[in-house]
């Protein structure tokens, strides 16, 4: 140890003291420059966050179109994908109240669960809510409330007044 510490301080580069590098990089887009969507889609190890861009208004409809149009060819290229069914039914997400009303064509039994878990997370974070109202076609119109937790994943809501 000691031989490759002197081998190294003997290299023959002297000291150049403090260089000036220039203003920072400008350019690119960052969350300080401009607002960003952030849309769930899948790899093999469950779901993935991907940023995008955002127009002025609405981000929750942003969102859930992105998600819609599934992954670009660079996130592809990643390896990133969608296993929502490439159907041309559509989805509805809508806020109101500090929750999202998720509307689908789809039975929720029939989604593979990281599907479920893109929908939701999409939904959630795009609208800075916790709980998402999931409806399914031919139900008595009850929703089921989820969230998306920390890692991604869709997970029952806690009912408020439940210990």
């Amino acid at each position: 140890m000691v031989a490759v510490v002197v081998g190294v301080a003997g290299c023959g580069i002297a000291d150049t003291g403090v260089s000036a590098a220039g203003p920072p990089v400008s350019g690119g887009f960052t969350e300080s420059s401009g607002r960003l969507l952030r849309v769930y889609f899948v790899t093999r190890q469950g779901t993935w966050p991907v940023s995008r861009p955002a127009l002025d208004g609405d981000l929750l409809p942003q969102a859930m179109a992105a998600l819609r149009a599934g992954p670009t060819a660079a996130e592809r290229a990643r390896g990133l994908g969608t296993e929502l069914p490439a159907t041309a039914q559509p989805f509805k997400a809508t806020a109101s109240g500090g929750r999202v009303e998720l509307r689908l064509p789809w039975q929720v039994r029939e989604l593979p669960a990281v599907a479920v878990s893109q929908l939701v997370c999409t939904a959630a974070t795009a609208a800075g809510v916790t709980v998402v109202d999931v409806f399914e076609p031919r139900t008595d119109d009850t929703p089921w409330p989820v969230r998306c937790d920390p890692g991604g994943a869709a997970v029952p809501a806690e009912q408020e007044g439940a210990s």
